[in-house]
């Protein structure tokens, strides 16, 4: 649920910024928390239908939470982002994903030369007589080329799996904007406030 996790996620957000006022910028890992954290609570309307859900359910524990929420927003509107706004999110993508992209280009180029090696073969063997030695020894060597490409290109796949993989996991990186966080932390914390005002003035009998 979105409402039990949310004050632990931004207390871990809230943690970084605070520990990184003398910082010229956040590292990756840093900066995919702040991402990840907007990506997963962005959607405030889903918050509102959880919390209303709660309310009917177990509204004492909706209270606390949201009193957390509110503790936690507030604080994060008091500290210095300076390190946060620094930060170039797009740069702190590319470069985490270019090591990855160059291993996989290395072996695919490695395959790519296999497989014209193996072709060249294949070629040769069209005009050659089938009964001749010469054809038996190189059908040989294009077994054993066929079998060294087909492992390059394995690894090539798998190579590029990791890179696409990496990339649309942390894509959130890239688009991530310091002033959509400020706007969602705002926002949450106008929501946090609003149920905990809509509970207390339920349980006094007002309406």
């Amino acid at each position: 649920m979105k409402m039990t996790d949310i004050s632990k996620r931004l207390q871990e957000v809230n943690d970084i910024l605070s520990a990184s006022c003398a910082q010229k910028g956040l590292s990756f890992d840093e900066a995919l928390c702040l991402s990840l954290f907007y990506r997963g609570f962005k959607d405030t309307n889903a918050l509102v239908e959880e919390a209303e859900m709660l309310a009917g359910k177990d509204a004492p524990r909706l209270h606390g939470l949201a009193l957390s929420l509110f503790s936690e927003a507030e604080r994060y509107l008091t500290l210095d982002k300076t390190a946060m706004s620094a930060t170039d999110y797009a740069a702190l993508f590319e470069s985490r994903l270019k090591p990855l992209e160059e291993r996989f280009q290395e072996a695919k180029a490695e395959a790519s030369a296999l497989w014209r090696i193996y072709s060249d073969m294949g070629n040769r063997l069209d005009y050659l007589p089938v009964d001749s030695e010469e054809y038996k020894s190189l059908e040989k060597e294009c077994d054993k080329a066929k079998e060294e490409y087909d492992r390059a290109h394995t690894k090539a796949n798998q190579l590029y799996d990791v890179w696409t993989q990496e990339r649309d996991r942390n894509f959130c990186v890239w688009s991530f904007k310091p002033v959509f966080m400020d706007v969602l932390v705002s926002r949450l914390r106008g929501i946090a406030e609003s149920i905990t005002s809509d509970l207390e003035r339920m349980k006094e009998g007002k309406p």
